[in-house]
């Protein structure tokens, strides 16, 4: 059970206030108050600083956020143990991956295991939330994340490539970085992996986004797809999100001067999860990799 502070620590996240708080917990303001202080004199940080009427987190604060999550999550999967309750399996993955990964890798778990399984496809932020929230149990993912916070399994190292149509004026050309700022760029949706390793990739050139003529978000890779082929936009994706348009000669891999960008692909669970074994069983069935 977690203790009644930590408890009052998360109502107060969830409210925004001490006097909401303490209403929602049927406590004294005082009392509510007296709980927060507890935990910081226990720990030896603040945890919350006053900003005219709102409270605000400070990075210890941050930090203990994370850490109750991971209590409340395992706490939930102690119960479920100790009640001998057997439930699915709760999976997440970005969509760059279960659409052009995981499917095989699915496959050959499912052939020798039939217990029950639940995908939620999203973005990176929105699975590791998630996981820290104990909604899922882990997640396939190519952005970042806090390795204080996860264990991780590095399944593939994905070449990252700028991809365009084959009848693009830039196509079957050596181009430099700068030769694509007048062509639009499609972008995924602020939280996808695909997008921060891009932001990235330019943050390294003492660049970014803004340079291009005009940027289009679009959460579909399908859709980027079918715009990369039927205008002069250029995009950036993994080598297999494109293997299928570039081998049909509908896309193209751009030859990028001094460009060789790769990323690791990985299974990603919290720290000290008290379903490691099982998590592990299922990534390695999934990968065929012996124990």
């Amino acid at each position: 059970m977690l203790d009644q502070k930590v408890t009052t620590f998360l109502a107060v996240i969830e409210t925004g206030s001490y006097t909401a708080a303490a209403k929602q917990l049927h406590m004294t303001q005082p009392a509510v108050t007296q709980h927060i202080q507890k935990l910081e004199e226990y720990y030896g940080c603040r945890l919350f600083t006053q900003e005219g009427r709102a409270m605000r987190l400070t990075k210890d604060g941050e930090f203990f956020l994370h850490y109750t999550k991971m209590q409340q999550s395992n706490e939930r999967q102690l119960v479920e143990k100790l009640i001998g309750n057997q439930r699915p399996l709760y999976i997440g993955s970005t969509l760059s991956i279960a659409d052009y990964y995981l499917p095989p890798m699915l496959f050959s778990f499912l052939r020798k295991d039939n217990s029950g399984l639940n995908i939620t496809v999203a973005n990176t932020k929105i699975l590791l939330e998630s996981l820290l929230q104990g909604k899922l149990d882990a997640a396939f993912i190519e952005g970042i994340f806090d390795r204080k916070l996860f264990e991780a399994e590095v399944f593939c190292i994905a070449k990252f490539i700028p991809v365009v149509s084959k009848k693009h004026p830039l196509a079957g050309k050596k181009v430099e970085l700068a030769d694509l700022y007048e062509y639009p760029l499609i972008l995924r949706e602020q939280g996808s992996g695909t997008r921060a390793i891009f932001e990235s990739y330019l943050a390294q050139q003492n660049d970014s986004v803004s340079s291009f003529r005009a940027t289009w978000e679009v959460s579909s890779f399908v859709l980027i797809k079918h715009l990369l082929e039927n205008t002069n936009a250029v995009s950036f994706m993994y080598e297999a999100v494109a293997e299928k348009e570039i081998a049909t000669k509908k896309l193209e891999m751009l030859e990028l001067h001094n460009y060789q960008v790769s990323h690791p692909l990985q299974f990603v669970y919290l720290k000290n999860n008290l379903d490691e074994d099982k998590l592990l069983h299922f990534y390695y069935e999934c990968v065929g990799k012996n124990q």
